[in-house]
C-alpha cells in the first residue's frame, strides 16, 4: 500500500488540531458525555470528515458538511450546537482542504499553534487548581490543630441534633354525615 500523499496527511493533521481546539467538542470529549470512549469518537469524527473530503473534493457543499458536524455532534455526544459554531468549522475545514491541495500548511501550523496553546492553558490551570486545592488541605490541618482540633464542632453538632423536633401528630379524618371525608387543605 502506498503511502498517503503530504497534502492529505498535512490535511488529517490541521483537521486533528481543529477538532482538538473546538470548545463544544472539546468540553464533550473532556466531560465523557459521549460515554468513556468520547477520545476515540473524537478521533472517529476526524477521519469521518477527512473521507467525507476525500469523496467531494473541492465540491464540497457547505450545507451539507454543516449537516454532518451537527449530526455527529448530537449522535455521538448528545450536544444540540446553538452557538453556531459548526458554521465556523465548516468554513475552517473547507480553507484547510483548499490550501493543503495546494501544498500551503500555513493554516495547519496556525490550528497547531492554537491547539498547543490551549492545551497548554488547560494544563497550567489544573495543574495550579491542583496546587492551591493541596496548599488548602494543608492550611485547614494546620488551622485545626491550632484551634484544638474540631472537637468543638463535634459537640455543636451532637447538641443540636440531640433534641428531636416535635413532630405534628395526623388530624383525624372529617366524615361527613353522608360519610364522605372532608378534605383539609394543608397550611403552609
Amino acid at each position: 500500500m502506498a503511502a498517503p500523499h503530504p497534502n492529505q496527511v498535512a490535511f488529517r493533521e490541521g483537521v486533528d488540531y481543529l477538532f482538538h481546539s473546538w470548545t463544544a467538542l472539546k468540553l464533550a470529549v473532556d466531560g465523557e458525555w459521549g460515554g468513556h470512549d468520547s477520545a476515540a469518537k473524537r478521533d472517529w469524527f476526524v477521519d469521518t470528515v477527512v473521507d467525507y473530503f476525500s469523496e467531494k473534493g473541492k465540491n464540497v457543499d457547505s450545507f451539507d458538511l454543516e449537516d454532518i458536524l451537527i449530526q455527529i455532534m448530537n449522535d455521538e455526544f448528545s450536544i444540540l450546537l446553538e452557538d453556531q459554531s459548526e458554521q465556523h468549522i465548516a468554513k475552517v475545514l473547507e480553507q484547510l482542504y483548499l490550501e493543503c491541495t495546494h501544498g500551503r500548511y500555513d493554516l495547519v501550523q496556525t490550528l497547531k499553534q492554537d491547539s498547543q496553546k490551549i492545551s497548554g492553558a488547560l494544563k497550567g490551570k489544573s495543574q495550579k487548581l491542583k496546587k492551591e486545592g493541596e496548599d488548602e488541605g494543608e492550611d485547614s490541618s494546620d488551622d485545626d490543630e491550632e484551634e484544638g482540633g474540631d472537637d468543638d464542632m463535634d459537640v455543636d453538632m451532637e447538641e443540636s441534633s440531640s433534641a428531636p423536633k416535635p413532630r405534628r401528630e395526623k388530624a383525624e379524618p372529617i366524615i361527613d354525615e353522608d360519610g364522605f371525608e372532608t378534605v383539609v387543605k394543608k397550611r403552609r
